[in-house]
């Protein structure tokens, strides 16, 4: 392992070509400048064995020409083998989806020198822990997108790529609009809650950051110096999703700056005024503008490993300790959550150099996770079916939301009146409801109440009849119809079987409208009785009024009438006749409805 140490000492850090760059320049030969930053990242890979020798390094090379710069990361991994150093190299491919547009003739070459994904391809990218999600989507690219670049192809086949637009307002995620981040807390960290990774400055979002975070891309840093317009920056720096950026479990994004070839600020020299921005796909920029003052920059206080710190760490490790072991005793999700929480502090604790502010979090982080633990209790929740989706029934957890069995509940798929339509006999009148599933099975009825507009009418009319769920194991509600018509005129028998025939039909006229009354007019219809007028404000005659009027009367004046309301009138007659010895009205068609509206004064 001597070897391997001594190997890594040499091939860590930052290195440049400034010199041949500069050589290359006063021969004018276009040449590019590099720099690559070499940095042991063993402790940013979770799961790894306990007993692994080998060492992880992270090479970020940054490429300039012409004024654009190109980033290329690459991960390698060394490991100490009988006849040497191994080496084997990984290809990082990050989540960084650039919209960019580009010559259709030059787009092979495109293809040729960078992974690309055409419009209608699969972008996917994203991670899955609580709040932070993966995604699969679409890309959409069009010319009205949103953070577009040009890629401009160069004489000796590359591509340089010009700034962002970021005067479109597509998404570039087909059928997505494009967001805002506007549930985000930022959190500019300070004292001993800054370095704890090597950080010089660090800023946390917070609160909604979940889908922010997990399509973020990139982030930028502005330093202004003493600029409080945030007009001249000083210096920015880029940082690439990974590279000094990192996300926990529910304590946000975390966006912090090290030291390194890029970032050479440094106490005193980084107070001043700063602005953060972040890029992520299918988002408008996020931008967050502070000052930070000697307190939020980082002191990278180095402690003793028999330092109260330390001894605190290792106290509350081994109060951790008790709850190893006891995994089916708890729930799953926090239970996971402490042992990464466990292994993290164990780590923090192996560091040749121990900062304040790591085992300070450490210690902090594993105390929290403790006091999360909780054990499984399950009751009974109901998601209700409705008309337009199922529901089920959950046995869940209260304590962490796990669901151990979930069964279903079919949505309701129809709710139906054995009759839509009745006809005046004296009695009232109601249709029964019938409430099926999507499987054809009939719901009971003590999941719903059953109301009716008018639930003992008797008369001609239109009727409502409301279903409404309990909540209980369906929700919602739905409005049915039924009508009642008016018993229609007959023909009746007599005893020498004869057939009487019905009056003939009456034609009605209405006239001198008053404030409470109007007068009604017929033609004479010859050989009746009498004459019925019937009288109501609904059209459907729902609520009617009937007078009687002698055969002798061709008119009638309707009294006691509400003001400046409008009145239907119908009029009918009728003859008697013996049917059976029995005398019997024989009824003639109602009139055709006539209208008119009393007086407002």
């Amino acid at each position: 392992m001597n070897k391997l140490k001594d190997f890594m000492n040499i091939l860590t850090g930052s290195f440049n070509n400034s010199e041949q760059f500069d050589k290359m320049k006063l021969d004018n030969i276009d040449f590019p400048y590099a720099e690559h930053v070499n940095t042991i990242c063993n402790d940013k890979i979770i799961n790894l064995p306990e007993d692994f020798k080998g060492i992880f390094m992270v090479e970020e090379s940054y490429y300039t020409s012409n004024g654009n710069t190109h980033a290329s990361p690459h991960l390698f991994l060394f490991t100490q083998e009988e006849n040497g150093i191994k080496l084997t190299s990984y290809e990082v491919k990050g989540t960084k989806y650039v919209p960019v547009k580009v010559k259709t003739t030059d787009l092979d070459a495109l293809k040729a020198n960078h992974t690309v994904v055409e419009n209608g391809g699969t972008l996917v990218g994203g991670y899955g822990e609580n709040q932070l999600k993966s995604y699969q989507k679409t890309a959409n690219v069009t010319a009205n997108t949103y953070g577009l670049k040009t890629a401009t192809k160069q004489e000796d086949g590359s591509f340089i790529f010009s700034a962002r637009s970021n005067e479109g307002t597509e998404s570039g995620v087909k059928d997505e609009a494009l967001k805002e981040a506007t549930g985000v807390t930022p959190n500019l960290r300070s004292g001993d809650a800054v370095g704890s990774y090597g950080e010089t400055l660090r800023l946390d979002l917070n609160g909604d950051y979940g889908d922010l975070g997990a399509n973020l891309q990139s982030v930028k840093w502005t330093f202004y110096g003493d600029d409080s317009t945030y007009t001249t920056p000083v210096k920015t720096y880029g940082t690439k999703f990974a590279a000094d950026n990192w996300m926990h479990k529910s304590m946000g994004i975390q966006l912090g700056l090290t030291e390194s070839a890029r970032f050479d600020l440094s106490g005193d020299a980084a107070v001043g005024y700063w602005s953060v921005t972040v890029s992520a796909l299918g988002y408008k920029d996020y931008t967050y503008k502070f000052h930070a003052d000697k307190e939020n920059i980082a002191q990278h206080v180095v402690i003793a490993s028999d330092s109260d710190e330390v001894k605190a760490l290792q106290s509350t490790i081994k109060t951790a300790d008790s709850y190893l072991e006891k995994e089916t005793e708890y729930c799953a999700k926090p239970y996971s959550d402490f042992k990464t929480e466990y292994k993290e502090a164990q780590d923090a604790l192996k560091h040749d150099t121990l900062y304040k502010a790591n085992i300070l979090e450490a210690n902090t982080h594993l105390s929290n996770a403790i006091e999360s633990l909780t054990k499984p209790e399950y009751k009974e929740v109901v998601k209700a079916a409705t008309l337009e989706k199922d529901g089920s029934i959950d046995d869940t957890c209260v304590n962490c939301g796990d669901v151990r069995k979930s069964t279903p509940i079919a949505k309701i798929a129809s709710i139906d009146l054995d009759k839509t339509s009745f006809t005046e006999n004296g009695q009232a009148q109601k249709p029964s409801v019938t409430v099926k599933d999507s499987t054809g099975a009939v719901i009971s009825a003590d999941n719903y109440t059953v109301s009716y507009s008018d639930a003992n009418s008797t008369k001609a009319g239109t009727y409502k009849v409301t279903v409404k769920f309990n909540g209980k194991k369906y929700a919602g509600t739905k409005e049915l119809s039924y009508t009642i018509s008016a018993k229609p005129a007959a023909t009746t028998t007599v005893t020498n079987a004869a057939t009487v025939k019905a009056p003939a039909k009456t034609t009605v006229k209405l006239s001198k409208a008053k404030k409470t009354s109007i007068k009604v007019s017929w033609k004479k219809v010859s050989g009746v009785a009498a004459y019925q007028i019937q009288y109501s404000t609904s059209k459907n005659f729902k609520n009617a009024k009937t007078v009687k009027v002698s055969a002798k009367s061709t008119s009638k004046v309707l009294k006691k009438l509400k003001k400046n309301k409008k009145y239907y009138v119908r009029v009918r007659s009728y003859k008697v006749t013996k049917v059976n010895n029995k005398s019997k009205n024989v009824y003639s068609a109602w009139s055709a409805k006539k209208a008119l509206k009393t007086k407002k004064k």
